[in-house]
């Protein structure tokens, strides 16, 4: 008994120790480009989300976590400001749709991002050279071209090298440069449309913790930002593209998101460990094995899939698979299915944030099923694209 307990004692003593020493240790420096308004690392945008409100005093700064489709189609705004920098801007055709039409209504999208989409790339008449090196002992410098606000001294970057810049602009006429790199290569760019305009820059790390700390680059990134005009009433500040929706998939985020619930969980699970190890030997008698019920209902869908299966009725069971995808989508999401028309394919993507693409072959799969014959291989097909809407409906 008194062995037990001095076991007992000492192996709370040495979990004690060591979660003292993990809370109280230095922590290293992250280098991991986030550009997240929260974070507070070198590669973080926490100095420039929170200068918004100096640069723009008459707006209202919110975040985002919705794509530009959800955020920005069929919504009303005027005098906006949208800024989406991130370290890759990953937008699908809706997206795009939806962000023209915000401009063009007169208002303005700022980007910086080392990779664009191609969609986007091409309703700008862009493309990017990517020439971004990290943690170089070289330097790049960068200035704007306006003699009104370009420095006289180059701005200057060594940690991670900004010379990315836009070997293609399809667009002369409407497409302003605003900023070149060393190389004097245009870098930051405006790009008119309707009566707003699209800005965009090429070295998203100008506007990073580290650049902005660095002697007289802050100059430079207030600089950039204030091409937007100072009049609008509301910034819109996307995180989305990096973050993606609001809240982790885990059910345990509240713990993981706190430092000390993280290490309240981490203690949690150290003492029931420590209650199986020394409560291991078994105390009480042995439990009788109870056979279960036989689930008969179980029984029953799996004869009648039998039957179908063997008789190789594969477009039968298609049917019936995307009749019951069909009831899904009106019970889960409220849509009418009488109608699989491309207003049913934008209103489910908006309600269930799957893609169009995935939606759209589904309802293709519908009308084939109907009047062809199934093979295997399409059977197979049309159920793990089911499956996948399933997971992806639930995740969204």
């Amino acid at each position: 008994m008194k062995s037990y307990k001095f076991s007992l004692i000492v192996s709370v003593l040495l979990l004690v120790l060591y979660i003292l020493a993990q809370v109280y240790k230095p922590k290293p420096l992250d280098w991991t480009v986030t550009l997240s308004q929260k974070d507070k690392n070198p590669f973080g945008a926490y100095i420039v989300y929170h200068q918004l409100q100096h640069l723009f005093p008459s707006a209202t700064v919110s975040i985002s976590r919705d794509p530009w489709y959800n955020k920005l189609y069929e919504a009303s705004f005027e005098q906006t400001a949208y800024f989406a920098i991130s370290p890759e801007l990953g937008t699908d055709t809706l997206d795009v749709a939806a962000a023209y039409q915000f401009v063009e209504d007169g208002n303005y999208l700022f980007i910086s991002t080392n990779e664009l989409s191609k969609k986007l790339r091409d309703t700008l008449g862009i493309s990017i050279t990517d020439f971004y090196t990290f943690n170089t002992n070289d330097s790049s410098t960068i200035n704007f071209v306006s003699p009104s606000v370009k420095a006289a001294k180059n701005y200057t970057s060594s940690k991670a090298i900004v010379n990315n810049y836009f070997d293609s602009i399809k667009q002369p006429h409407s497409t302003v440069v605003l900023g070149t790199n060393d190389k004097n290569k245009p870098n930051f760019i405006r790009v008119n449309c309707g009566k707003g305009a699209f800005f965009v820059h090429a070295t998203p790390l100008v506007f990073s913790n580290y650049f902005i700390a660095k002697d007289g680059n802050a100059n430079y990134t207030a600089t950039a930002l204030s091409y937007v005009p100072a009049t609008v009433t509301t910034v819109i500040w996307d995180e989305y593209y990096k973050l993606g929706r609001v809240g982790a998939a885990t059910p345990l985020r509240v713990f993981l998101e706190n430092e000390y619930l993280r290490w309240a969980l981490r203690l949690a699970i150290a003492a029931m460990l420590l209650y199986v190890l020394f409560n291991i030997k078994r105390r009480q008698r042995i439990i009788p094995i109870i056979t279960p019920l036989q689930n008969a209902t179980l029984d029953f869908v799996k004869t009648i899939a039998g039957v179908y299966f063997h008789q190789k009725d594969n477009k039968a069971i298609a049917y019936k698979k995307l009749q019951h995808w069909l009831d899904f989508v009106r019970l889960h999401f409220q849509i009418s299915t009488l109608v699989l028309n491309n207003n049913f394919v934008l209103l489910l993507v908006k309600k269930s944030g799957v893609g169009a693409g995935h939606i759209e072959s589904l309802i293709y799969y519908v009308s084939v099923v109907e009047t062809h014959a199934v093979s295997d291989k399409m059977l197979l097909e049309i159920s793990n694209s089911i499956d996948n809407f399933y997971k992806e409906a639930k995740a969204s």
